[in-house]
């Protein structure tokens, strides 16, 4: 039986009509190279720019301090490698946290071998931050801190606001980035409220835009060296604009953002739903999302079942669920988990559903039942 009901959203997004439709247009009729002096090239920048304006409008900020990249990816690279680069003449260190997304962690792991040290905020078991730990772990010396908006794996929501105002308490000189990838389009932010926030990541193909693309909100007064290095008028990231990719981009948040508030109260709805029926109706279970979470993310672990092994099952019934970021999925034991303790017999068997506007509580049935289903046959076959 096939259901194709997809709740891997965390990990990527149908891509608008209406965005598919403005891509295929741009690729078709607007394809010069937006460094280009002539028309075609002017064509290409004035629609980039045109949709620059927009995209930092929603922001609350000016367009000049919006980079576009390839991605969550890149924008997390380049905030670590190239702010640490650009002052290791001050300072030595970084702090992150125990729940960072791939990019950030491996990022810092990478510094490190350029002689960078690398501090951990702790998380506490319920999957939150511990933020008291700050004081003990920035000091004069300490060129960034950087957190996630929204953890990928579990929901967890930072008080970004607090890590940002107790930062620059502690070290004025410090920059704060935040990676927004997963709190776009679903959380309002409004930068001009977070004057303490010096860079923040985000990603088309999270919010229903194509692959390819992302962007770096970076305040003027952030000394950063670029990651991709081209001719002297590039700027801050040399490159070919991916003009699709951007408009697409920036086209897709103008529609998410237009029914921000109705699609979280939907979604929350679903993701409720969800909840109380796990709670109500299975024995050996972890919710290992916190209450508080971002609603578009519900992880929970089963006891004595390899995630991946559920994953696999209900794929072949057409229902798309993941077991851990994208980014980690090869990964045996979830670092997240890892650092929030958790026993010995859930942390094998994390399963994230995270969602869209589109999803129902009809596939949520359907889900569970399914769940059910495969279980026992499960779990038999683990104890063989």
């Amino acid at each position: 039986m096939i259901n194709n009901i997809y709740l891997d959203n965390a990990a990527s997004t149908f891509i608008y009509d209406e965005v598919t439709a403005y891509v295929n247009e741009i690729n078709t009729n607007i394809y010069g190279n937006a460094s280009s002096i002539h028309s075609e090239g002017v064509k290409a920048y004035e629609e980039i720019k045109k949709c620059k304006i927009s995209f930092a409008s929603l922001l609350h900020t000016k367009p000049a301090n919006i980079v576009f990249t390839s991605g969550g990816a890149e924008s997390n690279n380049f905030t670590v490698k190239s702010t640490l680069s650009a002052n290791k003449g001050w300072g030595n260190n970084l702090v992150i946290t125990g729940y960072e997304h791939a990019t950030i962690l491996n990022s810092a792991k990478h510094m490190e071998k350029s002689g960078f040290e690398v501090r951990y905020m702790p998380l506490n078991n319920d999957g939150t931050c511990d933020i008291s730990s700050l004081a003990s772990l920035v000091d004069n010396k300490t060129i960034l801190v950087s957190t996630v908006y929204v953890n990928s794996e579990i929901g967890s929501v930072m008080d970004i606001k607090k890590v940002s105002d107790i930062v620059k308490n502690l070290n004025p000189r410090c920059y704060y980035h935040v990676d927004a990838v997963q709190a776009l389009g679903k959380t309002d932010i409004n930068l001009s409220h977070l004057s303490n926030v010096d860079m923040m990541s985000f990603s088309s193909h999270k919010i229903h835009g194509p692959k390819g693309a992302g962007a770096l909100y970076i305040k003027p007064s952030v000394n950063i060296d670029p990651l991709i290095i081209g001719s002297d008028s590039a700027g801050l990231r040399a490159g070919t604009l991916n003009t699709s990719g951007i408009c697409g981009f920036c086209r897709a948040y103008e529609i998410m953002y237009s029914k921000m508030h109705v699609n979280c109260t939907h979604v929350s709805e679903v993701n409720h739903y969800l909840r109380r029926r796990l709670a109500d109706e299975f024995s050996d279970i972890c919710i290992l999302s916190p209450i508080d979470a971002n609603p578009y993310i519900l992880n929970t672990a089963f006891k004595g079942i390899r995630s991946e092994v559920l994953v696999n099952a209900l794929s072949e019934r057409g229902i798309y669920v993941s077991s851990q970021s994208a980014c980690s999925s090869k990964a045996k034991v979830s670092h997240v988990l890892s650092n929030m303790h958790v026993a010995r017999e859930y942390i094998e068997g994390p399963i994230r559903v995270s969602f869209s506007e589109i999803n129902t509580k009809e596939e949520i049935d359907i889900f569970l039942q399914s769940v059910k289903e495969l279980l026992p046959v499960l779990k038999s076959f683990t104890r063989r």
